[in-house]
């Protein structure tokens, strides 16, 4: 419902109104009530100001709409916006941080991130509110919950709230911790498929959080890597990355990162395993094409229909056949890169199932802009005997049956402001002759 405050200067009077616009076009004097606004002292408002002014009130109004239509369709509990993190999972004794990516992403698109008056904060496992501290084991800092350092008990589900006057919008994070990671490998590990060629390389993930105090020390399969000597097959690559040269098959295993850091004069160790695959190249031609995945859903070409603002999933579905699906990886590609590189870096994320021979990977983009209409999205599957891909198309729904409603609401409006402003001057009009015929006497 809109008020609008009218302050009427006639001849003989001066009203102060609180006019509701109702939702059928119709004006209704609110006798009594209170507007919340401020009152135009001293302002003789013409015509054409009126005018001016209620088109102002409309247009921040329409404005005000079309801004909560570009919050994405999420689920709503409590009051708030329910947004699923990604899952964590972290060795016993280790330093470990906790963040909510997407939700952090949903509310910087919306300037909501670094404004103020607006509250964050975590709830722990038990629904618990964590207070910010910088001494307990467990402390939130800003947007980040930290467990110096992490314990089995600590597994469990933990919540970011933000809230402020118009939004609330809780993240849920599930994080397990493990005691040690050798019966875990497959589960704690980063996949990571290398083909074999002159170079290969391995990034060491999500380590941006920490204030390193030395270089990255690297293991295959918890042998320490040399990486001093020129002739040697391994070199660093930047700061947090492990470059293979001629990668073959047997450069497959799991690959652990290790580094050191201090956080208020205490030293904690962090590690990240990845789990790299390497596939073959001596297999039979018959052999291949009866092996390699297949994609059965989306079809190359395939449209996918979203406003602006809105949120959007694409589900790619890969059969497997009688293969592992250890040896199948399913990706998403923007323009050949990978998502966190690409245009939807920070509003999109992917979220894999399996189900007995088939793979199916969701590409989830959190808001949708016009520039991703021009992107090429590819879905591709390989594995140690074939590859596939096909391009998934975004195309923006029809917008003219907003376009006809909002011109239709246009008119409406217009109309019932000319109404208003026939009644307001036969008013003035009726105070003006009897004020003269006063004087007649």
């Amino acid at each position: 419902m809109l008020y609008v405050c009218v302050y009427i200067h006639t001849v003989n009077t001066q009203i102060h109104k609180c006019i509701e616009l109702k939702s059928n076009g119709a004006l209704r004097d609110r006798k009594g009530g209170v507007c919340g606004c401020q009152v135009l002292e001293d302002t003789c408002l013409f015509p054409f100001q009126h005018i001016v002014y209620l088109v102002a009130l409309f247009v921040t109004a329409f404005n005000d709409r079309t801004t909560s239509l570009r919050m994405p369709q999420m689920p709503m509990r409590g009051g708030c916006f329910q947004v699923s993190e990604i899952e964590e999972f972290r060795l016993q004794g280790e330093a470990v941080v906790l963040r909510c990516p997407k939700t952090e992403s949903l509310l910087a698109k919306r300037g909501l991130l670094h404004a103020t008056g607006h509250t964050y904060h975590f709830t722990g496992a038990d629904m618990d509110t964590l207070l910010p501290n910088d001494t307990g084991r467990v402390r939130t800092q800003g947007h980040r919950l930290w467990f110096l350092p992490a314990r089995t008990t600590d597994t469990g589900n933990y919540t970011c709230i933000f809230r402020n006057a118009s939004y609330c919008i809780a993240g849920t994070i599930s994080l397990q911790i493990y005691q040690n990671k050798d019966p875990h490998l497959d589960v704690i590990s980063y996949p990571n498929l290398a083909f074999p060629g002159p170079n290969g390389m391995i990034v060491c993930p999500n380590v941006n959080e920490f204030n390193r105090t030395g270089q990255l020390q690297w293991f295959k399969d918890s042998t320490p890597i040399v990486l001093s000597a020129d002739h040697n097959r391994y070199h660093r690559h930047m700061d947090n990355a492990l470059t293979i040269q001629n990668v073959s098959p047997r450069d497959a295993g799991f690959y652990t990162c290790e580094l050191r850091v201090v956080i208020n004069d205490v030293h904690y160790k962090v590690t990240r395993t990845i789990n790299l695959s390497v596939p073959g190249t001596h297999w039979q031609c018959k052999q291949s094409l009866f092996l390699q995945p297949e994609i059965i859903f989306p079809s190359s070409g395939d449209i996918f229909e979203a406003s602006i603002g809105s949120n959007l999933e694409i589900p790619c579905r890969v059969l497997i056949g009688g293969q592992s699906a250890d040896s199948t990886e399913v990706t998403w590609l923007v323009d050949g890169l990978a998502i966190e590189e690409s245009i939807l870096k920070g509003r999109a994320f992917l979220r894999e199932r399996t189900r007995g021979s088939h793979i199916e990977l969701k590409l989830n983009l959190l808001e949708l802009y016009e520039e991703d209409t021009r992107a090429v999205i590819k879905c591709v599957t390989q594995n140690p005997w074939g590859r596939q891909e096909v391009i998934a198309q975004i195309k923006l729904e029809n917008n003219s049956t907003w376009l006809v409603v909002g011109t239709a609401g246009a008119t409406a409006f217009f109309t019932m402001v000319f109404i208003f402003l026939y009644h307001l001057l036969k008013a003035q009009r009726k105070d003006y002759i009897l004020a003269k015929q006063n004087t007649m006497f």
